[in-house]
């Protein structure tokens, strides 16, 4: 017997075990119209993009202006049913009144560390329902958001938690990973982080017939607050 065809019997076994077909080959996707140049994309092309992807990831994309981010995050905290949380300390956070907000809501609270601080901190992450951070970037044609980790920045709010909530502004969606990877170039100059996360939607792992269980390594639900400017294009959040 061949080493293909050794391959070949031992798929057909398993999927006999699981008592289904066997699934085989890959069925190409197919694409409405090339790319555009970036000079030809306005930032609803790259939202609607971004959210379409990512809605095809099992996440939700919530648009709303900052003033209307206190009902967005309360039914966030709401639909995940969050008794406690960890969040990045981050001046956008800051800003958009995160602490007083999950105070509002009676939501038990801590802001990531410094690394050199973090190991009783490991705990509280592990038994928080609910992980929050900003994104440095998300990507049009993947639905993926960027994270530039480091300081009090940590991993584990994106990887911990079981839910997971991402605040970015729409001005951060760039086209494609080339242009982030051409961001990175830039920044590499100042100096970058030991750890840059590309996150794509919830934690997936498939088994060899292919089939997805969520959050088996990381979060199993993700939701993705974006920051509009006008207020005309946003959508209220409603409670699910």
């Amino acid at each position: 017997m061949t080493e293909t065809h050794g391959q070949q019997a031992f798929l057909d076994r398993i999927a006999r075990k699981l008592g289904r077909p066997r699934k085989s080959g890959v069925t190409p996707p197919v694409w409405n119209s090339p790319l555009r140049p970036d000079t030809e994309r306005d930032v609803e092309d790259l939202i609607r993009q971004f959210t379409a992807n990512l809605e095809a990831l099992n996440t939700k994309v919530v648009q709303v202006t900052k003033s209307d981010f206190p009902a967005a995050l309360s039914e966030v905290i709401e639909r995940f049913a969050v008794k406690s949380a960890i969040y990045w300390h981050d001046p956008e956070l800051v800003q958009l009144g995160l602490v007083q907000l999950l105070n509002n809501c009676q939501v038990q609270h801590a802001m990531c560390p410094h690394a050199e601080e973090g190991e009783g901190f490991r705990s509280v992450a592990a038994a928080a329902d609910l992980g929050i951070t900003t994104a440095d970037l998300g990507v049009a044609e993947t639905g993926t958001v960027v994270l530039f980790n480091g300081g009090q920045r940590g991993r584990v709010a994106s990887l911990l938690p079981p839910h997971y909530l991402i605040v970015l502004h729409e001005t951060r969606i760039v086209p494609s990973l080339a242009e982030v990877m051409t961001q990175i170039g830039r920044r590499a100059a100042e100096g970058l982080p030991a750890c840059i996360n590309l996150i794509t939607g919830p934690s997936r792992t498939g088994d060899i017939e292919g089939d997805l269980a969520f959050g088996v390594h990381g979060p199993g639900q993700v939701q993705v607050i974006l920051l509009r400017e006008n207020p005309r294009n946003s959508q209220a959040a409603s409670p699910v």
